[in-house]
């Protein structure tokens, strides 16, 4: 082998150990399935991991949304793939907002979806929503969760009582420095993305690694409401700390979206842990622990919440 070829593979294989690859997953008749148990135990501990898109699910409409809802309206009352940052949506508690980032984003509870977002793009969601359940109700089990509870601290989630949300994003990349999302966890238990570029880096043994990305999937993160509830249990979940860093304008390269499907406690309820002995207890008001949190982030919580 040439000095040149050398180099080369070097160089190959020091890209490849930059990037961390997440665990891959997926739901099958309802039932989250990892290759291996080792995968599953990974998937715990990052807190995050891939799922794979169903054959028969085409994400389009909301990456294509993702690259509308922040432009003006059109003065049509019947196109909602526009206007959003003026709309105001009135019956929602999170709508639109600019964030301090690079972030413009638009956030909808999931009984609004059909109220106020284009029809295609409701069912992309719909069908992510109940992706997201079987993968919530997945980690539960791989978690040792007692099926007994998981109506309490989710609020409902199978019958769509407890807190799910939609998050569209559009990163400004012309905006510099900032951040393009900055360095958090998700409050809830679980987010499901959909993203059309790379730029994901989670927080994983002390170093910032880009996760690589993964033809066909979505990346799934778990967040504070697991890692409180499971904190004391014998197999802990870890709310994973991820970012995106500032993105440069590219040429011809349309701005990074992403879409998601979030599921949490609902504001006016407790997040719960269980203590050593496996009992469920009250731990602290799901708002509190979110205005709390924002506090530390550096943004204001919703104001309407």
């Amino acid at each position: 082998m040439t000095d040149t070829a050398q180099s080369q593979q070097a160089q190959r294989g020091k890209q490849e150990e930059a990037h961390l690859i997440l665990p891959a997953a997926e739901v099958d008749a309802g039932t989250l399935r990892f290759a291996t148990a080792d995968d599953t135990e990974r998937a715990l501990c990052i807190g995050a991991f891939n799922v794979a898109v169903p054959e028969d699910l085409d994400v389009r409409a909301g990456l294509d949304f993702c690259r509308t809802f922040y432009k003006p309206g059109t003065g049509d009352p019947a196109d909602r793939h526009r206007g959003h940052r003026e709309h105001g949506h009135p019956a929602s508690k999170l709508g639109y907002e600019d964030r301090p980032d690079q972030v413009e984003q638009l956030q909808l509870e999931s009984f609004l979806w059909q109220e106020y977002l284009p029809d295609e793009v409701t069912a992309v969601l719909r069908r992510m929503r109940q992706l997201t359940l079987d993968v919530l109700y997945g980690v539960f089990d791989a978690a040792w969760v007692p099926e007994a509870d998981r109506d309490l601290i989710t609020g409902g989630a199978p019958q769509d009582t407890g807190l799910c949300y939609t998050t569209v994003n559009h990163y400004r990349a012309g905006l510099s420095d900032r951040a393009g999302i900055v360095e958090h966890s998700d409050s809830g238990f679980i987010t499901t993305i959909c993203t059309d570029q790379p730029g994901y880096e989670i927080l994983h043994e002390g170093h910032w690694l880009p996760v690589r990305e993964r033809p066909g999937h979505f990346t799934v993160n778990l967040g504070d409401a697991f890692r409180v509830l499971t904190r004391k249990l014998p197999r802990p979940v870890t709310a994973v700390y991820h970012r995106v860093p500032e993105l440069r304008p590219d040429a011809g390269v349309p701005d990074r979206s992403s879409f998601t499907v979030y599921m949490g406690p609902r504001y006016d309820m407790p997040l719960y842990q269980y203590d050593t002995e496996g009992r469920l207890r009250e731990y602290q008001s799901f708002r509190d622990f979110s205005v709390e949190k924002a506090g530390k982030l550096g943004y204001d919580f919703h104001s309407r919440v």
